[in-house]
């Protein structure tokens, strides 16, 4: 023991990549693992409870949510990294269940999905399926949340970038920002199209105006 701590310890001091800097990101990848695992947990839980797979939970959430952006089958499957066979028999589940409708599109080569009555009251229900993340983040600084969105905003940007993550609409993907132009800490960021510096804080995850940036 008395080995390693000393080794360990050497190693961050040095900035030693095979120790200190790797063991931190190691560290760091683990832990958003097991947030990955609660937050899965937390899904099946609530969609079980409604009688939906998780997959259905988070189509009848889209739908909710931003209608105009995600009402087709293959739209779905590439916000959520699925096949557009899995995404379809999903849909076609809700649609049994009546809690979705397909229409045809204005000009009739698209089917729309759209959320029936009960659908919407569906989603209403699952609106909170997050909630005890959401406690536990009520317990952090403001600063300390402003700046950990940022840097997972910069981690997906990132993960996007390389092919990891498919459909994303935040800031840090957006050919409109700008980061680090101002000298603000708490908004050093800008955003081009509204012409305005973008505190931390009030980053998007799910902007109406996204335009990808180029890779």
């Amino acid at each position: 023991m008395e080995v390693f701590e000393e080794s360990y310890l050497r190693g961050s001091m040095t900035g030693d990549t095979t120790t200190g800097a790797t063991d931190l990101d190691r560290r760091l990848a683990d832990a958003v693992e097991r947030l990955g695992h609660g937050l899965r947990s937390l899904a099946q839980r609530s969609a079980r409870a409604q009688g939906l797979s998780p997959l259905q939970q988070q189509a009848v959430l889209a739908l909710f949510r931003r209608p105009t952006v995600r009402r087709e089958v293959n739209a779905l499957a590439a916000e959520f990294d699925v096949t557009t066979p899995t995404m379809s028999d999903a849909v076609g589940s809700l649609e049994r269940k009546e809690l979705l409708t397909r229409s045809p599109s204005s000009d009739g080569r698209r089917r729309l999905l759209t959320l029936t009555g009960r659908g919407e009251e569906v989603a209403r229900e699952l609106m909170t399926w997050d909630e005890p993340l959401l406690t536990a983040l009520a317990k952090l600084p403001v600063e300390d949340r402003a700046t950990t969105l940022d840097s997972l905003l910069h981690l997906i940007a990132d993960l996007h970038r390389r092919g990891v993550v498919s459909v994303v609409r935040m800031c840090t993907t957006c050919r409109f920002f700008s980061p680090d132009a101002h000298a603000d800490p708490a908004a050093p960021h800008h955003c081009n199209l509204l012409r305005i510096p973008l505190p931390l804080a009030e980053l998007r995850t799910d902007c109406p105006e996204h335009e990808p940036a180029a890779v």
